[in-house]
């Protein structure tokens, strides 16, 4: 839990959206330890209470959390802090920010200075200092909730170098001004094979490109699969079961065909150890690796996935060529 020595505070004076200033703090809590890895965040519900907002507002923190790799979230347990390169990587970077940080607070109260001001000058002087590039690319990754969509997200923003908004296909029926504006700041639009038609239909109306991508399985977890002994209870876990039934049919299109097995969408499945106990194996996409390794230590291993080839050498062609906001499908 957040540590009692810290209060997460809002401030509607700020220049700073309150969503921004709830994530940054909780990435700070986390970064510098005071938020371990496993403890659970406050519900939604007792967050939004104590900082009087909306619990969408808290919603929206969580989920950019998670979709940063610093939290999974699950039914009926909540929200936990993950033990993955994600939140290493900002215990790395945070830690030794802390001293910097707390070293600036002293000599600006030294110097009479008051600490919003000055850090709102220290952010200007950094925009002036270190511009953001004018042409950088922005990409809307369209998915269901179901796949390992953080995945999908971190390859794209590796592969092209581009900002990346999540938007899932559920949300596409918000009013049209919405999408309108959420297609206007992006300059191309991004998907997966498994929802190609869905998607090109859906954003017909905007003048912008539908780029459709494809992930496959590393050829050394299909053959541990293959060599486990024939009758072999398994299981394929991703964020839904549409995730898990992808995992599925790679293992099949591979002709491995001694085990037997089924799906499951951890978002909607019982998260307790006694419900995984009639399985031998569990296969893991990355989204959810870390909470079933926690939950059944001795049965899970990694379902590795990685960008196919032809797509990773789409987005760079993409990102050399620089954004071309029209185009068609």
């Amino acid at each position: 839990m957040v540590d009692k020595e810290f209060v997460l505070q809002v401030d509607h004076e700020l220049t700073f959206n309150v969503n921004t200033q709830i994530k940054e703090q909780l990435k700070w809590l986390i970064g510098t330890g005071h938020i371990a890895a496993g403890d659970m965040l406050p519900s939604a519900n007792q967050l939004a209470e104590e900082l009087r907002l909306n619990r969408n507002t808290i919603n929206w923190v969580y989920t950019q959390l998670r979709d940063e790799g610093l939290v999974t979230m699950q039914k009926g347990r909540g929200t936990q802090v993950t033990d993955g390169l994600e939140t290493q990587q900002l215990r790395k970077e945070r830690m030794p920010m802390q001293g910097i940080v707390e070293n600036a607070v002293r000599e600006a109260k030294a110097e009479g200075f008051g600490l919003q001001p000055f850090f709102l000058a220290s952010l200007a002087y950094i925009l002036l200092h270190n511009p953001r590039p004018a042409g950088k690319l922005r990409i809307l990754f369209v998915e269901c909730e179901g796949h390992d969509y953080p995945f999908y997200r971190q390859a794209i923003e590796k592969s092209a170098g581009a900002e990346v908004e999540t938007l899932f296909l559920d949300e596409c029926s918000r009013p049209g001004h919405e999408i309108a504006e959420i297609v206007q700041r992006n300059h191309i639009i991004v998907t997966t094979l498994n929802h190609a038609d869905e998607v090109k239909t859906a954003f017909a109306p905007y003048d912008r490109k539908v780029v459709v991508i494809g992930a496959t399985v590393d050829s050394a977890a299909l053959l541990e699969i293959s060599r486990l002994e024939h009758g072999t209870n398994v299981a394929f876990v991703c964020l839904g079961t549409t995730g898990g039934d992808w995992m599925a049919s790679r293992v099949r299109e591979a002709g491995i065909e001694q085990i037997r097995y089924e799906t499951i969408g951890w978002n909607e499945s019982e998260q307790a150890a006694d419900a995984y106990g009639h399985l031998d194996k569990i296969f893991a996409s990355a989204a959810v690796f870390p909470a079933l390794k926690a939950l059944v230590p001795d049965k899970v291993a990694l379902f590795p996935m990685q960008l196919e080839k032809s797509s990773e050498n789409l987005l760079q062609d993409i990102s050399l060529a620089g954004h071309q906001p029209s185009g068609g499908n």
